[in-house]
Parts: structure tokens; sequence; C-alpha cells
């Protein structure tokens, strides 16, 4: 993932989008699979980050570009992210949501283990 270029901007709807840059000029951007960043606070007080795509790309014709969905964003009308790098692990989240592979089923034994916490945000 790191040889594409991530963009992160604000839509006009208040979105935060996250996506390939497919291609750009002075007035658009081409963003190639985007998803929203959406930051919701659970029971215990600790904040979730989820990724949801904008279109799924089960809704896509496979063809040559694989499944891929591509929007075009007038940039005068988003705000988009400058002069900070992306965590690493929300892009390895996006690539997943985009690149998805098939994982085996797990036995009875390991479904009953807890799945790892990833904390974004130190403890106060």
């Amino acid at each position: 993932m790191s040889d594409k270029k991530i963009i992160t901007f604000i839509d006009n709807a208040g979105r935060n989008i996250l996506g390939v840059v497919s291609s750009e000029d002075d007035s658009n951007v081409k963003v190639e699979n985007p998803v929203m960043i959406t930051v919701q606070q659970q029971q215990n007080g600790q904040m979730a980050v989820q990724l949801f795509p904008l279109f799924f790309q089960e809704f896509v014709e496979e063809g040559e570009n694989k499944r891929s969905n591509y929007f075009n964003y007038k940039k005068c009308s988003i705000a988009i992210g400058e002069d900070f790098a992306i965590e690493p692990r929300i892009i390895d989240q996006y690539d997943k949501i985009v690149n998805p592979t098939l994982q085996p089923v797990p036995t009875q034994a390991a479904s009953n283990e807890q799945p790892e916490v990833i904390k974004l945000f130190d403890d106060e």
C-alpha cells in the first residue's frame, strides 16, 4: 500500500473520507475505493474507529480493475488533510477492507478467546 498515494479529506456532507488517489488535477481528485472513517464511544468509555466503504465492492461487476470503484471530488467542495501521516493500523484496516482475504473458520477452542485490543489513544 506504500506505493499508492493515500488521501484523507472531509467531504461536503461532513464525512471523514480515506482512499487512494487514482488521478488528480488542479480542480478534481479521483479516489479509488473511498471509505468513511467513523469514531464512536464504546460503553467502557474507549473510542472505536471503524471504516465503512462508501460503495460496496460486491455491488460492482468484476472486470479489468477487479471490483474497484471510483469517485470524483471537486477540490473546491472538500477539505483535504495535509501535513500529517495516517496511523499505519488505519491503513492496514483500509487495505483489509478493499483487498479482503478469506480467513479459516476458527475452531471452538479458538473462538472462546478474546480478540486483541488495539489502543489508538493513550489512557489518562
